[in-house]
């Protein structure tokens, strides 16, 4: 018995072309087929049908897209994650500019998507059909998709069926992209999960001292300044990535995800169970801006300025309105932590990057300056760690953590070693991460 080897073997083979006795109706037949065992769960003969898609038309995003949604089913993540970046490659256009392929012309023609699907009699197949069984009428009135284009060239508006029709875009519609985005960010959290194993915080000795704390420049909550002494306690070399805290917490919250990058975008509450969990705590507000100023009393820890290669903000390539269009600090977002110089005491990107959450609360009641003890300040009512419900009798409206640092999002000013933002425990600010802090005794 002979045996057939299936298009899709033949292809991985070499023994055939893609466009070896390739039709359009074919193409749609199997994208067809691909969908429907998609549907059903037979993920591995889905794979198959849109492989071939894929071979005949490479740049057809929704091929790729259905290709790679079935890799994850199949848990092929780094296959998948290729084929998500094989469309994020791709410019993303608006409007709907297309180029049309029809079976039997071998030029593609610049057109104007106005329809995705429209139901009517297709035509040709009525006319194919009177010539060799004019007496068959049942199935030549049957409605089927059709596109609706208008071809640049000749100015006519025409529906053409999508079996005999390949529409290509000559990008990706942003839609697409956002998708692709959350695909990947998807892919790449799982990759995360099964790579890499046991969370380890590399810690680094913080000596006891003295210094003055918030800035007389800064902002009113900044003010007044005042002497505050802190015991020696350790902190976190780095903020947490993403890799140690998904092995702790079994979730990721980031919007730009990476094992080395620093978590982003979780609530107070999540820092600091993380913290909790492997033994520590969030430091101190106190204890952060002492451990960021390292023993300097300048705006920023590395002197009056900045000029891109000491920290992550929102600088020329950030996306945002408020981005410092004359410096470059090498990153779009967030950057895998440790790569900008330490502050001295080594701790790393203590300014910038992400900013961090603290374990105080922003008092709206009274000015905490005014009246912190000068040892090792706790931060307004420290028995509160959740405001909710009978918790908040007398907490004089406290509901939002303080977080440090500025971050890839914010402006340079942001990065001032005094600088306070707050925001409430259960949100998640964009752009906000954290490190832990553990007592030395």
């Amino acid at each position: 018995m002979k045996t057939i080897l299936p298009v899709w073997i033949l292809l991985m083979m070499g023994l055939m072309t893609p466009l070896d006795g390739v039709t359009l109706a074919g193409e749609a037949d199997l994208l067809q087929s691909g969908q429907k065992a998609f549907s059903e769960g037979e993920f591995i003969e889905a794979e198959q049908f849109f492989s071939q898609v894929v071979a005949q038309a490479p740049d057809d995003h929704k091929a790729l897209r259905s290709l790679a949604e079935t890799k994850i089913k199949l848990k092929k993540f780094q296959e998948a994650e290729i084929l998500i970046d094989r469309i994020l490659k791709m410019p993303v256009v608006k409007g709907r500019n297309v180029q049309v392929y029809v079976e039997g012309d071998p030029n593609p023609h610049e057109a104007e998507l106005v329809d995705e699907t429209v139901m009517v009699v297709d035509e040709s197949a009525t006319e194919e059909k009177e010539q060799s069984q004019s007496f068959i009428r049942g199935d030549v009135l049957k409605r089927v998709p059709h596109y609706r284009v208008y071809f640049m060239k000749t100015g006519k508006m025409k529906l053409l069926p999508k079996s005999k029709t390949r529409i290509q875009y000559k990008g990706i519609p942003t839609a697409t992209r956002d998708h692709a985005l959350a695909m990947k960010a998807k892919v790449q959290k799982i990759l995360i999960s099964t790579q890499h194993g046991k969370a380890e915080e590399d810690m680094v000795d913080i000596p006891a001292g003295c210094f003055q704390m918030g800035s007389e420049q800064g902002d009113p909550d900044e003010r007044p300044v005042h002497k505050v002494c802190i015991s020696a306690f350790q902190m976190g070399k780095y903020e947490v990535r993403q890799k140690n805290f998904q092995a702790v917490m079994g979730s990721n919250p980031s919007q730009h995800v990476g094992a080395d990058l620093p978590v982003d975008s979780l609530t107070w509450d999540e820092a600091s169970d993380y913290c909790k969990k492997i033994g520590m705590d969030l430091p101190t507000e106190a204890q952060w801006e002492y451990a960021a100023r390292a023993g300097t009393t300048t705006p920023f820890y590395w002197g009056p300025t900045l000029s891109g290669k000491e920290a992550n903000f929102c600088d020329s390539t950030c996306e945002l309105n408020i981005r410092e269009p004359r410096v470059t600090d090498g990153f779009k977002h967030t950057a895998p932590v440790g790569s900008f110089p330490p502050n001295p005491f080594g701790l790393y990107d203590m300014a910038g990057n992400v900013s961090e959450w603290v374990r105080d609360w922003m008092d709206v009641g009274e000015n905490y300056y005014q009246v912190s003890p000068e040892q090792d300040p706790p931060g307004p009512r420290p028995d509160l760690q959740a405001c909710m419900r009978v918790d908040c009798i007398g907490s004089q409206a406290i509901t939002n953590k303080v977080y440090r640092g500025g971050a890839w999002n914010e402006n340079a000013g942001a990065l001032r070693s005094s600088n306070r933002r707050d925001s409430h425990f259960q949100l998640r600010p964009e752009g906000t991460g954290f490190r832990c802090a553990k007592s030395s005794q």
